[in-house]
């Protein structure tokens, strides 16, 4: 079995090796109005915004939930670009709420308790310190 290299830190990761984000939002009634008066094909028209962050759309998705109703998995060099392309869209009021996550797939997620695994033994809880633990 081939050894498999370190995904998880920014150092390790191939130069094409960029991150996976989860969007999640809910859209706004302004948006709903905007869509009613004039529909149109929403990541067509992104696109150009996303490619200006350097953003690989994935997935581009309007769901029927109450909660959120859009998802999508992005791909981007790094966290600021993710978050200063949700704050400007969040900023237009086309959604009523949209967050962010870092998304990992099976391996890099495993990648990341190895690295907890690892350093687990240096922390100290409070309840150790004041004595109750």
């Amino acid at each position: 079995m081939a050894a498999t290299a370190c995904r998880l830190h920014w150092c390790c990761r191939e130069e094409t090796d960029m991150t996976k984000y989860l969007i999640h939002g809910k859209t706004s009634g302004d948006f709903a109005a905007a869509m009613l008066n004039k529909p149109q094909n929403r990541l067509e028209i992104l696109q150009p915004f996303f490619d200006s962050f350097g953003i690989t759309v994935h997935e581009f998705v309007f769901t029927s939930g109450i909660e959120f109703n859009f998802v999508s998995v992005l791909s981007a060099d790094n966290d600021d670009s993710i978050e200063a392309m949700v704050n400007i869209v969040y900023s237009t009021g086309n959604f009523s709420n949209i967050a962010w996550s870092r998304a990992y797939d099976a391996e890099t997620y495993k990648e990341v308790f190895e690295h907890g695994h690892e350093r687990m033994g240096a922390y100290v809880s409070s309840m150790q310190v004041a004595g109750i633990d």
